[in-house]
This record gives structure tokens, sequence and C-alpha cells, in this order.
């Protein structure tokens, strides 16, 4: 903090000068004090100058101020922190996600683009950090810290420690910190590569690195928490996360579109409250149609409470915890920058509300002391595309490369007692099977979209058969899946995590070809008998759209309507669930290029 902004804030916290703006008869939720209590909060330059509670500040006065906002009783909250996400994995780019974000009470995100990035580099990133620049909330960039996720991973770009220490030379405070650290192999063998990764956290203004350790466990888990990584929000049950707590690391307790984890985790601090400073909430991917309706971290507080956990507690884990875990919450800093709490020198980002159920929407929502936010609909500004954003959008629009594909491609025999890809619904993790029959399964197929297969085609891969056979095993991996019950059809999509590889899932050839042709440059695809009847188009990088976060979720909403006729039942997410399926760096087994891999073994299934 600067001398000039310390006199500012502190004349102003004594009232020797107006203040911007003074919210009175508000119930103020202290998570500090871990209470609610009446009072008054003084704003000045979208900053906190000043609280006082009813009673025991009497004596104190009042602040003289230029606007009063008179809250008639309702609650003042810190606002939401959203402790670990992929704005990609909305579907929409930042600009447009910080507009859904705010209307539901987030006002800082703590953003890991390895989804772009695993695209288009670091000119991904690029696009995503000057896009945000537009939005009135904060979002903190993390530095992805896998790409590709595992050293071999058939990925758009590689991000090495060395491309990092160079970006952020070239981009000062850009960055925040490193993002999930995915190579677990890597931290566990201590290899040097991984290991400079980590080590480049500390020329960010955070100087923190988060996790990714699911099932994680004993000296693996020493070893991944004693090199520095602050946090995981992988933990399914609560004996997971537990050890995780107890080796220091923070917990984020994950209530996403495809993930559903925190009713589990619950009795971990129903069992002990005192856990909760320890614990904050991630949304890791959230749909707009879901963002939307039901909300973000509003959500996650909603689950939490009727899970049993004090609404305080809730919205102390959506806030302070959060912004402990990243360094946010106190030191003689810039004060705009620090956050997680209703108190002094703190950036005004303020939530007015009803209750604390978390039923609807925040009546208000204030981003550094500026309305953004109404009743759902956002009311702040968002700053017009320049032209650095404008051309690196160019670039994401043409990042699709796929081979010539024949139908003879997506049409192969079942082997009896080979490794089957077993679904589990509202999870990121797998199981394995090893049926002896195809009954109940469905193809599925990976296919490597940056260009790889169309230069080695090219080349001459195929020979003189069929386009794209010459391929399988290398740059296509094929296999089968069971509990993706789609039926008369397929499923496509440029997202895969998170080398976002084409992935299609269907149950039969000719429709899965279709599918795989009618992505384009980018998006979802459903195809019926030979006709696609549904379709989210995704331009920027094969993840984003161009359109606002009420088309996607449209879109999204017919999308389901569709899956769900073609058999995909609840509580598979038609979308969410396909588009997990390649990920390489969650048990149990996954779909590669190359085919099947045992991600508990770190070796390709039979």
């Amino acid at each position: 903090m600067s001398v000039e902004v310390m006199r500012t804030v502190i004349e102003a916290a004594e009232g020797r000068v107006p203040v911007d703006t003074l919210f009175t008869n508000a119930q103020i939720v202290d998570v500090y004090g871990q209470r609610v209590a009446p009072g008054s909060v003084a704003v000045k330059d979208g900053v906190i100058v000043g609280v006082l509670y009813d009673g025991r500040d009497d004596a104190a006065g009042t602040y003289e101020a230029i606007e009063v906002i008179d809250c008639q009783g309702r609650y003042l909250a810190p606002g939401f922190i959203d402790g670990h996400l992929h704005i990609e994995s909305s579907n929409i780019r930042p600009a447009e996600y910080a507009r859904m974000a705010a209307t539901r009470g987030t006002t800082t995100a703590i953003a890991d683009s390895h989804e772009i990035a695993n695209v288009a580099g670091l000119d991904g990133l690029r696009f995503m950090i000057e896009d945000g620049r537009r939005a009135p909330i904060s979002i903190k960039y993390m530095m992805p810290s896998c790409v590709p996720a595992l050293p071999d991973e058939q990925a758009g770009a590689v991000i090495s420690a060395a491309d990092m220490q160079a970006f952020f030379a070239e981009h000062p405070g850009d960055v925040f910190g490193l993002g999930e650290m995915m190579n677990l192999p890597g931290v566990f063998m201590a290899d040097p590569e991984t290991c400079a990764r980590i080590d480049a956290a500390n020329q960010t203004p955070s100087k923190q690195v988060d996790g990714h350790a699911p099932l994680v466990a004993g000296k693996d888990l020493n070893a991944y928490a004693a090199a520095g990584i602050i946090a995981d929000h992988e933990s399914t049950i609560p004996e997971e996360a537990l050890d995780k707590l107890s080796r220091g690391m923070y917990v984020m307790l994950r209530e996403g579109t495809c993930s559903h984890d925190l009713a589990n985790l619950s009795p971990m601090l129903l069992e002990n409250p005192s856990r909760a400073r320890r614990c904050c909430f991630a949304t890791d991917d959230r749909a707009p149609s879901d963002a939307l309706s039901t909300g973000m971290i509003d959500n996650a507080c909603r689950v939490a409470i009727e899970a049993g956990i004090d609404p305080v507690v809730a919205i102390s884990m959506a806030s302070l915890s959060t912004a402990e875990a990243f360094g946010l919450d106190h030191g003689c800093r810039d004060p705009h920058e620090l956050r997680g709490a209703i108190a002094p020198g703190k950036r005004a980002d303020l939530l007015v509300l009803n209750d604390l159920t978390f039923a609807t929407a925040p009546h208000r929502v204030y981003a550094a002391g500026a309305l953004v936010a109404q009743d759902g609909t956002f009311v702040g500004e968002i700053a017009p595309e320049m032209a650095e954003v404008a051309a690196l959008a160019d670039e994401l629009r043409a990042s699709v490369k796929l081979p010539k594909l024949s139908l003879d491609v997506f049409d192969y025999a079942f082997k009896p007692g080979e490794a089957v890809i077993d679904v589990v619904p509202g999870k990121a993790i797998t199981g394995m099977a090893r049926p002896e029959n195809a009954e109940g399964l469905r193809r599925i197929m990976l296919i490597e979209r940056h260009g790889r297969g169309v230069s080695l085609q090219a080349e001459g891969a195929d020979g003189d058969g069929p386009a794209g056979l010459g391929l399988v095993g290398k740059h296509i991996g094929r296999g089968w899946v069971r509990g993706f019950t789609i039926t008369g059809g397929a499923i496509a999509s440029t997202i895969g995590h998170d080398s976002h590889n084409v992935c299609v899932v269907g149950d039969n050839a000719a429709d899965m070809m279709a599918a795989v042709e009618a992505v384009g440059q980018g998006g979802h695809v459903l195809v019926r008998n030979g006709e696609v009847v549904a379709r989210i188009p995704l331009a920027l990088g094969g993840l984003m759209s161009e359109g606002t976060a009420e088309d996607v979720a449209a879109q999204h909403d017919d999308f389901m309507v569709k899956a769900r006729a073609m058999g995909i039942e609840p509580p598979l997410d038609p979308i969410m669930g396909i588009i997990f399926l390649p990920l390489p760096v969650i048990p149990t087994l996954r779909i590669r290029p190359e085919g099947m891999f045992d991600v508990t073994t770190f070796t390709y299934a039979d």
C-alpha cells in the first residue's frame, strides 16, 4: 500500500473526509467473529474503510457519505470467491463469464486456464487475461502447470518452466500463481522439470501452487504437500479430505455441474466445524444453464446449509477461507487486493441478501464498491473489446485440424474381457470393467485434432487403406464405455479434458462419423439417425461460445432434452459426462489417442 493510499484510507476511516457509500441498517455477516450483528459499513474508493456495530460503536457516531444505502435489515455478506474453476468449461469467454458470475455473487474467481492453454498455448492464456480485464469482477489467473496434462499427451501446446518464467517477465503481475499440479508421477518422482514448474510460482504475486490429488495418500501425499502445494479440490470422501487437511493443505469442496462432492464431504465439517477454516468452495466446471438457474458458489452455500452446516460457516468458506488460502486476506498491501471479509482495509466486494438460504440470487452485488448485479440481473459495465483482444480471438477460430476419416475407422468389434470405462454419474472418477460381452456398451473414440494426424496422413500413414485406419492406436483411440446409454445416435465434442481432442460416443458407426464431421471448428453435437438434432457451437478454441451465457444456456437446455430422448438418463449429464472421459489424471480408466489408459498404473490397458 502506498503512503498516499494509506493516508486516504485512514482519513476516511476516521471520518475526516466523506465516504462514497454508507450501508446502513444491515445485518453484517462477520466471518472473523463468526456471527451476524447489526451495523453499518462505509466504503471509499472501492475499499471498506469503516465497520460500525450497533450498540458497541454507538459513541463513534456515523460517517458522512455521498450515498447512503438503507439495507432495510437485510444481510450484508462478503463477496464470494470461487477457489478453483476453468472459465472455458462454462463455454463462454471471460468477460461473459464475469457478467454471469456477478449475478450470483461471485466477485473473485481463481481461474486456471489450462483448457485453452492446451489448445493454443500461452496465446490462449493471453486472450483470457485480456478479455477478463473488461469485467468488473476480479479474475485471478493461474499459470497452467501441466500443459499437456501428462508429458506424452497429444495436446495443442507445451508450456515448460522456462516458458512460464519468460511469460512472467513479459507480463508482470498478470498471472497470480501456479494452477493445479496434475502431474502426480512428476511430483512423486521429483522430476526436475516438474519441480522447476512448481518453483516458478515464486515469480508470481501469490507464490502459491494449487493442487489436484485424487485418491493420493500416504507417502505420496506427504511428498505432494512437502512440495508446497497448498490445496486440493478432488476429494470425494471425508477420510480423503481429512488426510489432506492434516497435511496442512486446504480442501476445496467442489460443487460443479459434473462433480457434486460437497454433500459427501460435509460430515467431516459436521463432526468438527472448526475444520471449516481450512475448507473452501470451488465449482471447477459450471455450465451456464446451471449457473443461471441454481447458482455458482451461492449454490455451494445452499448445498452446505442443506447438509446441516451453519450459514455463517458456509459464507466463511465461500469467502474468508479462500482468501486465506491464496494470501488475499491480510498484509500491508493495496487494499483493493485484500478481500474475503467485511472489515476495514478490504476491497468492497459486498452482497446484500434477503436471507441466508441462497434460494435465489443475491438482492444486490457490489464489486469494489460498484453495483454490478441486482436480483439476478447484471447492471454493471463490460468494457468494449479492444483490438488486441479481437486479434487474439481471431487466432482461436481455426483450432480444429482433424484428419480424413472413413466409416471403417468407426466400425470395430468388441473383444471379450477388454478394459471398458465404467461411468460413475455425478463424479469425475470412473471405474474399469472387463465384461465378457458388449451388452449395454457403447463405442467411444478419441481423435487427435491439433494436426498430428493430418501431417501423418500427408506422409502416407494410411497407405492404400481406408482414411484414418493408419492412425488408429497412434492418433485415434478406440474403445468401449458402460453407463453412457445413448441409443440411436452419437454425441461428439471438441472438449475432452485436458488436451481437447475430439471425443465421440455412440451406438453405431455411421452416426459417430456424422457427429465428428459436424463439430466443424468446435462444439458439442448430437446426431440421431444421421441428422444433427442439437448443437452448441464453440468457435473460440473449440471451447468457448461467442454468444451470451443465456444463449449457451438455451442451447444446453435443448441439447439436454434431445439427449434425454436418446436414452442418456439422469444423473448422467450428457455433456459433462463425455468431456471428462479422456482426462488421464483422474482414476480409473480413460481414453487417449493411443487407446485405453489406466490412471492408477499410468499404463495402457489391454
